[in-house]
Protein backbone atom coordinates (compact mmCIF):
# COMPACT_ATOMS: atom_id res chain seq x y z
CA UNK A 1 0.00 0.00 0.00
CA UNK A 2 2.90 2.37 0.64
CA UNK A 3 4.01 2.13 -2.98
CA UNK A 4 0.45 2.72 -4.20
CA UNK A 5 0.06 5.74 -1.92
CA UNK A 6 3.30 7.20 -3.21
CA UNK A 7 2.18 6.59 -6.81
CA UNK A 8 -1.20 8.21 -6.11
CA UNK A 9 0.43 11.27 -4.63
CA UNK A 10 2.73 11.58 -7.67
CA UNK A 11 -0.11 11.33 -10.21
CA UNK A 12 -2.19 13.80 -8.16
CA UNK A 13 0.65 16.32 -8.35
CA UNK A 14 1.08 15.65 -12.09
CA UNK A 15 -2.62 16.21 -12.75
CA UNK A 16 -2.55 19.42 -10.72
CA UNK A 17 0.40 20.62 -12.80
CA UNK A 18 -1.34 19.73 -16.09
CA UNK A 19 -4.73 21.25 -15.22
CA UNK A 20 -3.33 24.26 -13.37
CA UNK A 21 -5.71 23.66 -10.45
CA UNK A 22 -4.68 22.50 -6.98
CA UNK A 23 -5.68 19.02 -5.96
CA UNK A 24 -8.91 18.77 -3.97
CA UNK A 25 -8.66 17.22 -0.52
CA UNK A 26 -11.95 15.27 -0.22
CA UNK A 27 -13.29 15.13 3.33
CA UNK A 28 -16.66 13.36 2.89
CA UNK A 29 -17.04 9.74 4.05
CA UNK A 30 -20.67 9.04 3.17
CA UNK A 31 -22.38 7.24 0.31
CA UNK A 32 -25.42 8.46 -1.64
CA UNK A 33 -27.78 6.35 -3.74
CA UNK A 34 -29.58 7.90 -6.72
CA UNK A 35 -31.82 6.74 -9.53
CA UNK A 36 -34.78 7.69 -11.67
CA UNK A 37 -38.09 5.92 -11.47
CA UNK A 38 -38.89 2.65 -9.68
CA UNK A 39 -35.39 1.20 -9.83
CA UNK A 40 -35.13 0.31 -6.11
CA UNK A 41 -33.20 3.26 -4.64
CA UNK A 42 -34.85 2.89 -1.23
CA UNK A 43 -34.33 -0.87 -1.13
CA UNK A 44 -30.63 -0.58 -2.05
CA UNK A 45 -30.17 2.14 0.57
CA UNK A 46 -31.81 -0.04 3.20
CA UNK A 47 -29.63 -3.07 2.40
CA UNK A 48 -26.40 -1.03 2.52
CA UNK A 49 -27.48 0.69 5.70
CA UNK A 50 -28.09 -2.70 7.32
CA UNK A 51 -24.48 -3.58 6.39
CA UNK A 52 -23.31 -0.65 8.52
CA UNK A 53 -22.32 1.72 5.77
CA UNK A 54 -22.97 5.49 6.03
CA UNK A 55 -25.46 5.57 3.16
CA UNK A 56 -28.39 7.85 2.33
CA UNK A 57 -30.57 8.69 -0.64
CA UNK A 58 -29.34 11.48 -2.90
CA UNK A 59 -31.26 14.71 -2.86
CA UNK A 60 -30.84 17.21 -5.73
CA UNK A 61 -29.50 20.61 -4.77
CA UNK A 62 -27.40 19.43 -1.83
CA UNK A 63 -24.32 21.60 -1.35
CA UNK A 64 -22.16 19.01 0.48
CA UNK A 65 -19.86 16.71 -1.46
CA UNK A 66 -19.96 12.97 -0.88
CA UNK A 67 -17.36 10.25 -1.06
CA UNK A 68 -19.20 7.74 -3.26
CA UNK A 69 -22.35 8.01 -5.38
CA UNK A 70 -24.24 4.93 -6.60
CA UNK A 71 -26.41 5.26 -9.72
CA UNK A 72 -29.10 2.58 -9.67
CA UNK A 73 -30.46 1.34 -13.01
CA UNK A 74 -33.06 -1.26 -13.92
CA UNK A 75 -32.40 -3.73 -16.76
CA UNK A 76 -35.93 -3.18 -18.02
CA UNK A 77 -35.74 0.62 -18.06
CA UNK A 78 -34.19 2.47 -20.95
CA UNK A 79 -31.60 5.20 -20.69
CA UNK A 80 -32.80 8.70 -21.47
CA UNK A 81 -31.70 12.27 -21.05
CA UNK A 82 -32.68 12.19 -17.37
CA UNK A 83 -30.20 9.42 -16.58
CA UNK A 84 -27.44 11.11 -18.58
CA UNK A 85 -27.99 14.39 -16.75
CA UNK A 86 -28.08 12.56 -13.40
CA UNK A 87 -24.66 10.98 -14.11
CA UNK A 88 -23.17 14.41 -14.73
CA UNK A 89 -24.66 15.84 -11.53
CA UNK A 90 -23.41 12.90 -9.46
CA UNK A 91 -19.91 13.27 -10.89
CA UNK A 92 -19.98 16.93 -9.86
CA UNK A 93 -21.12 16.10 -6.29
CA UNK A 94 -19.19 12.89 -5.51
CA UNK A 95 -15.55 11.89 -5.67
CA UNK A 96 -16.36 8.37 -6.97
CA UNK A 97 -19.41 7.28 -9.00
CA UNK A 98 -20.37 3.63 -9.49
CA UNK A 99 -23.06 2.05 -11.65
CA UNK A 100 -25.30 -0.48 -9.88
CA UNK A 101 -27.78 -2.68 -11.78
CA UNK A 102 -30.66 -3.78 -9.53
CA UNK A 103 -33.36 -6.46 -10.03
CA UNK A 104 -31.07 -8.96 -11.72
CA UNK A 105 -33.26 -11.70 -10.26
CA UNK A 106 -36.20 -10.64 -12.40
CA UNK A 107 -34.42 -10.58 -15.78
CA UNK A 108 -32.47 -13.55 -17.00
CA UNK A 109 -30.80 -11.51 -19.80
CA UNK A 110 -29.70 -8.68 -17.53
CA UNK A 111 -26.02 -8.85 -18.67
CA UNK A 112 -27.00 -7.91 -22.23
CA UNK A 113 -29.33 -5.12 -21.07
CA UNK A 114 -26.71 -3.83 -18.62
CA UNK A 115 -24.09 -3.74 -21.37
CA UNK A 116 -26.37 -1.64 -23.53
CA UNK A 117 -27.19 0.75 -20.68
CA UNK A 118 -23.55 1.10 -19.72
CA UNK A 119 -22.63 1.93 -23.32
CA UNK A 120 -24.97 4.92 -23.06
CA UNK A 121 -24.09 6.06 -19.54
CA UNK A 122 -20.35 5.31 -19.58
CA UNK A 123 -19.08 5.01 -23.17
CA UNK A 124 -15.44 4.91 -22.03
CA UNK A 125 -16.15 2.14 -19.51
CA UNK A 126 -14.43 3.97 -16.64
CA UNK A 127 -17.15 3.67 -13.96
CA UNK A 128 -17.14 0.69 -11.56
CA UNK A 129 -20.15 -1.54 -12.20
CA UNK A 130 -22.04 -3.94 -9.90
CA UNK A 131 -25.06 -6.21 -10.30
CA UNK A 132 -27.30 -6.74 -7.25
CA UNK A 133 -30.76 -7.84 -6.23
CA UNK A 134 -32.23 -5.85 -3.36
CA UNK A 135 -35.25 -8.14 -3.20
CA UNK A 136 -33.03 -11.18 -2.65
CA UNK A 137 -30.99 -9.38 0.02
CA UNK A 138 -34.12 -8.28 1.89
CA UNK A 139 -35.42 -11.85 1.66
CA UNK A 140 -32.34 -13.15 3.48
CA UNK A 141 -30.35 -14.38 0.52
CA UNK A 142 -27.40 -12.07 1.01
CA UNK A 143 -24.80 -14.36 -0.51
CA UNK A 144 -26.68 -14.57 -3.79
CA UNK A 145 -27.77 -10.92 -3.95
CA UNK A 146 -24.41 -9.47 -5.03
CA UNK A 147 -24.32 -6.94 -2.21
CA UNK A 148 -21.25 -8.60 -0.71
CA UNK A 149 -18.97 -7.36 -3.48
CA UNK A 150 -20.62 -3.92 -3.45
CA UNK A 151 -20.26 -3.57 0.34
CA UNK A 152 -16.63 -4.71 0.23
CA UNK A 153 -15.83 -2.20 -2.49
CA UNK A 154 -17.53 0.59 -0.57
CA UNK A 155 -15.56 -0.41 2.51
CA UNK A 156 -12.33 -0.07 0.60
CA UNK A 157 -13.39 3.35 -0.71
CA UNK A 158 -14.23 4.51 2.81
CA UNK A 159 -11.20 2.85 4.49
CA UNK A 160 -9.31 5.58 6.38
CA UNK A 161 -6.01 4.06 5.22
CA UNK A 162 -5.02 6.10 2.13
CA UNK A 163 -8.67 7.15 1.68
CA UNK A 164 -7.82 10.76 0.93
CA UNK A 165 -5.22 9.73 -1.66
CA UNK A 166 -7.65 7.27 -3.26
CA UNK A 167 -10.47 9.77 -3.51
CA UNK A 168 -8.11 12.49 -4.68
CA UNK A 169 -6.80 10.12 -7.36
CA UNK A 170 -10.33 9.43 -8.58
CA UNK A 171 -11.11 13.16 -8.63
CA UNK A 172 -7.84 13.80 -10.43
CA UNK A 173 -8.78 11.16 -12.99
CA UNK A 174 -12.05 12.99 -13.65
CA UNK A 175 -10.29 16.33 -14.04
CA UNK A 176 -7.73 14.68 -16.27
CA UNK A 177 -10.49 13.28 -18.47
CA UNK A 178 -12.01 16.72 -18.81
CA UNK A 179 -8.60 18.12 -19.71
CA UNK A 180 -8.03 15.41 -22.34
CA UNK A 181 -11.48 16.01 -23.85
CA UNK A 182 -10.84 19.75 -23.94
CA UNK A 183 -7.41 19.40 -25.56
CA UNK A 184 -8.64 16.85 -28.09
CA UNK A 185 -11.69 18.92 -29.09
CA UNK A 186 -9.92 22.23 -29.58
CA UNK A 187 -10.25 23.78 -33.02
CA UNK A 188 -7.18 23.11 -35.14
CA UNK A 189 -8.29 25.28 -38.05
CA UNK A 190 -6.16 28.11 -39.33
CA UNK A 191 -6.72 31.01 -36.90
CA UNK A 192 -5.80 33.50 -39.61
CA UNK A 193 -8.83 32.71 -41.79
CA UNK A 194 -10.73 35.93 -40.82
CA UNK A 195 -7.64 38.04 -41.53
CA UNK A 196 -7.08 36.23 -44.83
CA UNK A 197 -10.69 36.98 -45.79
CA UNK A 198 -10.21 40.62 -44.84
CA UNK A 199 -7.00 40.75 -46.87
CA UNK A 200 -8.75 39.32 -49.92
CA UNK A 201 -11.63 41.78 -49.52
CA UNK A 202 -9.20 44.71 -49.28
CA UNK A 203 -7.39 43.55 -52.43
CA UNK A 204 -10.68 43.17 -54.29
CA UNK A 205 -11.89 46.63 -53.25
CA UNK A 206 -8.62 48.42 -54.04
CA UNK A 207 -9.46 49.33 -57.67
CA UNK A 208 -13.16 48.58 -57.52
CA UNK A 209 -15.12 51.10 -59.60
CA UNK A 210 -12.12 52.81 -61.15
CA UNK A 211 -12.58 51.55 -64.75
CA UNK A 212 -16.33 52.16 -64.54
CA UNK A 213 -15.86 55.72 -63.31
CA UNK A 214 -13.33 56.58 -66.03
CA UNK A 215 -15.51 54.99 -68.72
CA UNK A 216 -18.53 56.92 -67.45
CA UNK A 217 -16.43 60.10 -67.49
CA UNK A 218 -15.42 59.60 -71.12
CA UNK A 219 -18.95 58.68 -72.17
CA UNK A 220 -20.46 61.63 -70.31
CA UNK A 221 -17.98 64.06 -71.87
CA UNK A 222 -18.84 62.71 -75.31
CA UNK A 223 -22.56 63.16 -74.69
CA UNK A 224 -22.04 66.72 -73.47
CA UNK A 225 -19.88 67.52 -76.50
CA UNK A 226 -22.43 66.18 -78.99
CA UNK A 227 -25.37 67.90 -77.30
CA UNK A 228 -23.69 71.27 -76.93
CA UNK A 229 -22.27 71.27 -80.44
CA UNK A 230 -25.72 70.44 -81.82
CA UNK A 231 -27.17 73.43 -79.95
CA UNK A 232 -24.34 75.64 -81.23
CA UNK A 233 -24.99 74.55 -84.82
CA UNK A 234 -28.74 75.16 -84.56
CA UNK A 235 -28.38 78.53 -82.85
CA UNK A 236 -25.71 79.67 -85.34
CA UNK A 237 -27.97 78.65 -88.21
CA UNK A 238 -30.85 80.66 -86.76
CA UNK A 239 -28.65 83.72 -86.21
CA UNK A 240 -27.27 83.47 -89.77
CA UNK A 241 -30.78 83.25 -91.22
CA UNK A 242 -31.95 86.23 -89.21
CA UNK A 243 -28.86 88.23 -90.17
CA UNK A 244 -29.41 87.46 -93.86
CA UNK A 245 -32.97 88.70 -93.60
CA UNK A 246 -31.94 91.90 -91.85
CA UNK A 247 -29.10 92.46 -94.30
CA UNK A 248 -31.56 92.30 -97.21
CA UNK A 249 -33.45 95.24 -95.70
CA UNK A 250 -30.43 97.13 -94.38
CA UNK A 251 -30.53 100.93 -94.87
CA UNK A 252 -27.38 102.77 -95.75
CA UNK A 253 -27.12 104.32 -92.28
CA UNK A 254 -27.81 101.08 -90.36
CA UNK A 255 -24.44 99.36 -90.78
CA UNK A 256 -23.23 100.07 -87.23
CA UNK A 257 -26.52 99.03 -85.66
CA UNK A 258 -26.56 95.85 -87.74
CA UNK A 259 -23.01 94.95 -86.66
CA UNK A 260 -23.73 95.75 -83.00
CA UNK A 261 -26.93 93.65 -83.03
CA UNK A 262 -25.13 90.70 -84.57
CA UNK A 263 -22.30 90.96 -82.01
CA UNK A 264 -24.83 91.06 -79.16
CA UNK A 265 -26.63 87.93 -80.39
CA UNK A 266 -23.32 86.08 -80.75
CA UNK A 267 -22.25 87.17 -77.25
CA UNK A 268 -25.52 85.92 -75.76
CA UNK A 269 -25.16 82.63 -77.60
CA UNK A 270 -21.63 82.23 -76.30
CA UNK A 271 -22.66 83.01 -72.72
CA UNK A 272 -25.58 80.58 -72.85
CA UNK A 273 -23.43 77.79 -74.27
CA UNK A 274 -20.69 78.38 -71.70
CA UNK A 275 -23.21 78.26 -68.83
CA UNK A 276 -24.79 75.05 -70.14
CA UNK A 277 -21.40 73.44 -70.63
CA UNK A 278 -20.32 74.42 -67.12
CA UNK A 279 -23.55 73.04 -65.60
CA UNK A 280 -23.25 69.74 -67.41
CA UNK A 281 -19.56 69.43 -66.52
CA UNK A 282 -20.47 70.04 -62.87
CA UNK A 283 -23.12 67.31 -63.01
CA UNK A 284 -20.66 64.96 -64.69
CA UNK A 285 -18.07 65.68 -62.00
CA UNK A 286 -20.61 65.02 -59.24
CA UNK A 287 -21.58 61.68 -60.79
CA UNK A 288 -17.99 60.62 -61.35
CA UNK A 289 -16.75 61.60 -57.89
CA UNK A 290 -19.80 60.28 -56.03
CA UNK A 291 -18.59 58.44 -52.94
CA UNK A 292 -14.96 59.51 -53.43
CA UNK A 293 -14.67 63.19 -52.64
CA UNK A 294 -17.04 66.03 -51.84
CA UNK A 295 -17.20 68.30 -54.85
CA UNK A 296 -17.84 71.97 -54.29
CA UNK A 297 -20.52 73.46 -56.52
CA UNK A 298 -18.93 75.48 -59.31
CA UNK A 299 -20.13 79.01 -59.78
CA UNK A 300 -21.07 80.61 -63.03
CA UNK A 301 -18.16 81.02 -65.44
CA UNK A 302 -16.64 84.47 -65.71
CA UNK A 303 -18.09 86.54 -68.55
CA UNK A 304 -15.91 86.04 -71.60
CA UNK A 305 -14.68 88.88 -73.77
CA UNK A 306 -16.85 89.97 -76.63
CA UNK A 307 -16.98 87.75 -79.68
CA UNK A 308 -14.45 89.12 -82.20
CA UNK A 309 -16.02 90.13 -85.49
CA UNK A 310 -14.27 90.47 -88.82
CA UNK A 311 -13.78 94.06 -90.04
CA UNK A 312 -16.70 95.66 -91.83
CA UNK A 313 -16.47 95.66 -95.62
CA UNK A 314 -15.32 98.97 -97.15
CA UNK A 315 -16.76 100.48 -100.30
CA UNK A 316 -13.98 101.04 -102.80
CA UNK A 317 -14.80 103.08 -105.86
CA UNK A 318 -12.82 101.47 -108.60
CA UNK A 319 -13.31 100.75 -112.27
CA UNK A 320 -16.56 98.92 -111.55
CA UNK A 321 -18.05 102.04 -109.94
CA UNK A 322 -16.82 104.18 -112.86
CA UNK A 323 -18.46 101.86 -115.37
CA UNK A 324 -21.58 101.87 -113.22
CA UNK A 325 -21.65 105.67 -113.40
CA UNK A 326 -21.13 105.60 -117.18
CA UNK A 327 -23.84 103.03 -117.73
CA UNK A 328 -26.11 104.90 -115.33
CA UNK A 329 -25.54 108.19 -117.14
CA UNK A 330 -26.16 106.53 -120.50
CA UNK A 331 -29.33 104.94 -119.27
CA UNK A 332 -30.42 108.20 -117.66
CA UNK A 333 -29.89 110.19 -120.85
CA UNK A 334 -31.74 107.60 -122.84
CA UNK A 335 -34.67 107.63 -120.46
CA UNK A 336 -34.60 111.44 -120.32
CA UNK A 337 -34.64 111.67 -124.11
CA UNK A 338 -37.53 109.18 -124.20
CA UNK A 339 -39.49 111.33 -121.75
CA UNK A 340 -38.71 114.66 -123.44
CA UNK A 341 -39.27 113.50 -127.06
CA UNK A 342 -43.04 114.29 -127.06
CA UNK A 343 -42.23 117.86 -126.02
CA UNK A 344 -40.27 118.55 -129.27
CA UNK A 345 -43.50 118.65 -131.22
CA UNK A 346 -44.44 121.85 -129.39
CA UNK A 347 -42.53 124.83 -130.78
CA UNK A 348 -42.60 126.73 -127.54
CA UNK A 349 -41.05 123.83 -125.60
CA UNK A 350 -38.24 122.91 -127.98
CA UNK A 351 -35.80 125.23 -126.29
CA UNK A 352 -36.12 123.42 -122.91
CA UNK A 353 -36.04 119.88 -124.25
CA UNK A 354 -32.30 119.62 -124.21
CA UNK A 355 -31.73 120.94 -120.65
CA UNK A 356 -34.62 118.83 -119.36
CA UNK A 357 -33.15 115.76 -121.04
CA UNK A 358 -29.84 116.40 -119.32
CA UNK A 359 -31.45 117.04 -115.95
CA UNK A 360 -33.60 113.90 -116.12
CA UNK A 361 -30.63 111.87 -117.31
CA UNK A 362 -28.52 113.04 -114.38
CA UNK A 363 -31.30 112.37 -111.85
CA UNK A 364 -32.05 108.92 -113.23
CA UNK A 365 -28.35 108.07 -113.45
CA UNK A 366 -27.78 109.18 -109.83
CA UNK A 367 -30.74 107.09 -108.65
CA UNK A 368 -29.54 104.00 -110.51
CA UNK A 369 -26.01 104.37 -109.15
CA UNK A 370 -27.30 104.85 -105.57
CA UNK A 371 -29.62 101.86 -105.80
CA UNK A 372 -26.87 99.69 -107.22
CA UNK A 373 -24.46 100.71 -104.46
CA UNK A 374 -27.10 99.97 -101.77
CA UNK A 375 -27.71 96.53 -103.26
CA UNK A 376 -23.97 95.87 -103.31
CA UNK A 377 -23.74 97.06 -99.68
CA UNK A 378 -26.52 94.73 -98.54
CA UNK A 379 -24.93 91.82 -100.36
CA UNK A 380 -21.54 92.50 -98.83
CA UNK A 381 -23.05 92.93 -95.34
CA UNK A 382 -24.95 89.65 -95.73
CA UNK A 383 -21.74 87.89 -96.70
CA UNK A 384 -19.94 89.61 -93.83
CA UNK A 385 -22.63 88.44 -91.36
CA UNK A 386 -22.40 84.85 -92.62
CA UNK A 387 -18.61 84.92 -92.23
CA UNK A 388 -18.89 86.44 -88.74
CA UNK A 389 -21.37 83.75 -87.63
CA UNK A 390 -19.19 81.00 -89.10
CA UNK A 391 -16.07 82.36 -87.36
CA UNK A 392 -17.95 82.68 -84.07
CA UNK A 393 -19.28 79.11 -84.40
CA UNK A 394 -15.83 77.71 -85.09
CA UNK A 395 -14.34 79.60 -82.15
CA UNK A 396 -17.16 78.48 -79.84
CA UNK A 397 -16.81 74.84 -80.86
CA UNK A 398 -13.09 74.98 -80.24
CA UNK A 399 -13.65 76.58 -76.84
CA UNK A 400 -16.19 73.88 -75.90
CA UNK A 401 -13.78 71.14 -76.96
CA UNK A 402 -10.96 72.67 -74.91
CA UNK A 403 -13.25 73.08 -71.91
CA UNK A 404 -14.42 69.47 -72.06
CA UNK A 405 -10.92 68.11 -72.59
CA UNK A 406 -9.67 70.13 -69.62
CA UNK A 407 -12.56 68.98 -67.42
CA UNK A 408 -12.08 65.35 -68.44
CA UNK A 409 -8.37 65.57 -67.67
CA UNK A 410 -8.92 67.24 -64.29
CA UNK A 411 -11.69 64.90 -63.14
CA UNK A 412 -9.83 61.83 -64.40
CA UNK A 413 -6.73 63.01 -62.55
CA UNK A 414 -8.71 63.35 -59.32
CA UNK A 415 -10.12 59.85 -59.73
CA UNK A 416 -6.64 58.45 -60.42
CA UNK A 417 -5.12 60.23 -57.41
CA UNK A 418 -7.91 58.97 -55.16
CA UNK A 419 -7.30 55.39 -56.19
CA UNK A 420 -3.55 55.86 -55.84
CA UNK A 421 -4.08 57.02 -52.26
CA UNK A 422 -6.36 54.04 -51.69
CA UNK A 423 -3.70 51.74 -53.13
CA UNK A 424 -1.11 53.14 -50.72
CA UNK A 425 -3.48 52.71 -47.77
CA UNK A 426 -4.33 49.23 -48.98
CA UNK A 427 -0.67 48.30 -49.23
CA UNK A 428 -0.08 49.51 -45.65
CA UNK A 429 -3.11 47.60 -44.37
CA UNK A 430 -2.12 44.44 -46.26
CA UNK A 431 1.40 44.66 -44.83
CA UNK A 432 -0.07 45.01 -41.33
CA UNK A 433 -2.41 42.06 -41.94
CA UNK A 434 0.48 39.95 -43.22
CA UNK A 435 2.40 40.71 -40.05
CA UNK A 436 -0.63 39.83 -37.91
CA UNK A 437 -1.18 36.62 -39.89
CA UNK A 438 2.42 35.53 -39.36
CA UNK A 439 2.24 36.31 -35.64
CA UNK A 440 -1.14 34.58 -35.30
CA UNK A 441 0.05 31.46 -37.07
CA UNK A 442 3.27 31.42 -35.08
CA UNK A 443 1.32 31.72 -31.81
CA UNK A 444 -1.16 29.07 -32.97
CA UNK A 445 1.70 26.72 -33.82
CA UNK A 446 3.27 27.21 -30.40
CA UNK A 447 -0.09 26.76 -28.68
CA UNK A 448 -0.84 23.63 -30.73
CA UNK A 449 2.55 22.15 -29.87
CA UNK A 450 1.95 22.94 -26.19
CA UNK A 451 -1.50 21.34 -26.35
CA UNK A 452 -0.12 18.24 -28.03
CA UNK A 453 2.59 18.00 -25.38
CA UNK A 454 0.04 18.40 -22.58
CA UNK A 455 -2.30 15.90 -24.27
CA UNK A 456 0.43 13.28 -24.55
CA UNK A 457 1.43 13.84 -20.91
CA UNK A 458 -2.20 13.69 -19.78
CA UNK A 459 -2.79 10.42 -21.63
CA UNK A 460 0.32 8.96 -20.04
CA UNK A 461 -0.78 10.05 -16.55
CA UNK A 462 -4.30 8.68 -17.16
CA UNK A 463 -2.86 5.30 -18.12
CA UNK A 464 -0.82 5.32 -14.93
CA UNK A 465 -3.92 6.20 -12.89
CA UNK A 466 -5.78 3.33 -14.53
CA UNK A 467 -3.00 0.96 -13.51
CA UNK A 468 -3.09 2.25 -9.91
CA UNK A 469 -6.87 2.02 -9.62
CA UNK A 470 -6.82 -1.45 -11.19
CA UNK A 471 -4.35 -2.65 -8.55
CA UNK A 472 -6.46 -1.10 -5.80
CA UNK A 473 -9.65 -2.66 -7.16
Amino acid sequence: MTVDVQDMREVIEQVAALTGRPAVDPDPVDVVVAGIGRVGVTAVTSVLGTAGLPVREWRPGAADRTAVALLIVDPSSGIGSGELELVQRLQADAAVVALVCNKIDAFWDWPTLLKVNRGLLDPDGRLPIFAVSAAAALAGHGDESGFGALAAWLGEQLDPVARSERLATVAAERELGELIDDLASRDRADPAIPMLAERAAIHAARDRGRPDRLAALRGGAGQIRSGVLAEVAGSARDIATEAAGRAAELPRSGIEDFAAGLAGRLDRLRHRIRCRTADEIGALEARTMLGLEDTEPAGLPAPPPAVPLPPLPTQRRGAEDALLVVFGASAGLGLGRLIVTPMTAVDTLQWISMPLTLILGVVIAAGLVRLRRLSALRTSMGSWAQAAVADARIGLEQEISRQLLTAESVIGGRVTRHYERRAHLTADRVADLDRQIRECRRSATVARDNDNTRLAAAIEVRDRIDQILTRLG
